[in-house]
């Protein structure tokens, strides 16, 4: 039986609250972040992917079949394929959550990646995990990599497969310490919400214990703007459509060059020159 709980706040909170929160227990959740409309808008724009892509891995490799799920849609480069999810990522609430935790270290930071996970009925629990994994060769704890977010699409519940957490583990002291039951809770919250969450939290899909439900989610995340992130933007958004995107998602995706905060070299240059000056180019 789970000692622990998840904290739910309004879509009204402070920043200073949901902040103080997840820096006590490496997640919120955010209840109702995204008004019915722009819900509804993102559902429909995603509606004809999700209806193509059949569930299960495109990898070859074991672990990851296990670890994307053999019932769990999966689909990313959500910027070419939704306008409404550009909405979602430039959410002033995101904003501020990624300003926190990545700019004390870095001078800009990357969309790191954007995708659906729609986990079928029957699936079981994925395995727990930390999103900071994917660069595994920083010391314990170090400086937040990466942060993410949950976006339910629609209800999470404890029999759809609600996203297990485990709250403080952000703040172990052995980062090989896996997590207890009693330590788990699911992110369960109605349809719009979000959970916030930093990169060190231990966290997993929840089994999907019904018949023929499809829990709808949607994963946003950040990473340092001196590391590589995980979606590979320019291929997955081509420079014909990023062009059409407000400056600030266009950064996010890449198609701007990195500079730092303190004295060091820029990044991701084009002919010496920042990014940007190809990217406007007609």
């Amino acid at each position: 039986m789970s000692t622990v709980t998840l904290t739910t706040v309004g879509p009204d909170v402070s920043a200073e609250t949901y902040l103080s929160v997840i820096e006590r227990d490496g997640g919120v959740i955010i209840e109702k972040l995204l008004e019915p409309d722009l819900l509804r808008r993102l559902n429909t724009e995603l509606d004809d992917y999700i209806a193509i892509h059949p569930p299960g891995s495109r990898s070859d490799e074991e672990l990851w079949q296990v670890f994307h799920g053999k019932k769990t849609i999966r689909f990313c480069g959500l910027a070419a394929k939704s306008k409404a999810f550009i909405e979602v990522l430039l959410h002033p609430i995101l904003k501020a959550f990624a300003d926190h935790y990545l700019l004390p270290n870095c001078g800009s930071y990357w969309l790191n990646t954007s995708q659906t996970m729609i986990v079928g009925g029957g699936e079981p629990v994925q395995m727990l995990h930390r999103d900071e994994a994917n660069w595994p060769h920083f010391p314990w704890p170090g400086p937040e990599l990466t942060v993410s977010s949950m976006f339910a699409l629609n209800d999470f519940t404890e029999e759809n497969g609600a996203t297990l957490v485990a709250p403080g583990s952000h703040r172990w002291q052995d980062p090989e310490r896996e997590a207890r039951p009693e330590e788990l809770t699911q992110a369960v919250m109605p349809a719009g919400s979000v959970l916030l969450y930093t990169g060190k939290v231990i966290h997993g899909a929840g089994a999907n214990r019904t018949p023929d439900t499809w829990r709808r989610g949607m994963h946003v995340s950040f990473v340092l703007g001196w590391l590589r992130p995980e979606e590979h933007h320019s291929l997955a958004v081509p420079l014909e459509v990023a062009r059409q995107l407000p400056e600030q998602a266009q950064h996010l995706l890449g198609y701007r060059s990195y500079h730092p905060s303190v004295f060091g070299g820029r990044l991701g240059l084009v002919d010496f020159e920042d990014a940007a000056l190809v990217e406007t180019q007609s």
